[in-house]
């Protein structure tokens, strides 16, 4: 018992907390990926996430995210709003944390990219919770699509979705990854190597060094990426 009580612990010192993060000011465009925590139970192993942006001389935001199921139905609902990047709304848990903040030329490119992008979603006619496709397989894709370099926690289901099989590049962009409706594995110089099981990820981080668990914030390490 007294084993078992050290080892539980060592493990919570380990957790890795959310990073802290400066978001330019002034008429600097910005880029960010977020995502809240969902209300507990499920907040233990789901987040919903977004993709946030500010152009250049803009004070507003413009937020692109997907939401469940209008009307009751099992579409999906690609959405844009003037929402705040620490706005936990769709989500509704807290815990908001930023996964990539982007300024500058690079900032403008990707806004010009997810405006063009987002409303060809190619899944925005579905939405099943698990294994997806659902919020985090829409901010997985688009993350993808416009080179925006983020990578999305382990508690997000969804986001290594690829349909009955799929192969692409990691959403952190050293990496491939493999996945079928059930399985899948990733493998990458940031991502490290991961192994999804109906959408939970399982795994090691390289560097920084982490282990890789779909629960809490995602990884048991020395830092957040």
């Amino acid at each position: 018992m007294r084993v078992c009580a050290l080892v539980l612990v060592a493990v919570t010192a380990c957790v890795v907390g959310a990073r802290e993060v400066e978001v330019p000011g002034g008429d600097e465009p910005v880029v960010i990926v977020g995502s809240a925590r969902l209300p507990m139970p499920i907040g233990g192993v789901g987040r919903h996430p977004w993709v946030a942006m500010r152009a250049r001389g803009e004070s507003s935001w413009q937020r692109w995210e997907v939401m469940c199921c209008p009307d009751s139905s099992r579409y999906s609902t690609v959405k844009s709003s003037s929402r705040l990047p620490d706005d936990d709304y769709g989500a509704g848990g807290g815990d908001v944390r930023y996964h990539a903040v982007i300024g500058g030329k690079q900032a403008e490119d990707i806004i010009e990219c997810v405006n063009r992008e987002a409303p060809n979603y190619p899944h925005r006619d579905r939405y099943q919770v698990v294994p997806g496709p659902n919020s985090n397989t829409f901010v997985d894709w688009i993350v993808r699509e416009c080179d925006i370099g983020a990578d999305l926690p382990a508690t997000s289901v969804g986001k290594d979705y690829r349909g009955v099989i799929g192969v692409s590049g990691t959403a952190g962009g050293t990496g491939v990854q493999l996945e079928t409706y059930v399985a899948g594995i990733k493998l990458g110089l940031k991502e490290g190597i991961e192994i999804h099981i109906l959408g939970l990820a399982f795994g090691i981080d390289l560097w920084p060094p982490a282990l890789i668990v779909p629960v809490g914030p995602g990884r048991i390490g020395f830092a957040d990426r």
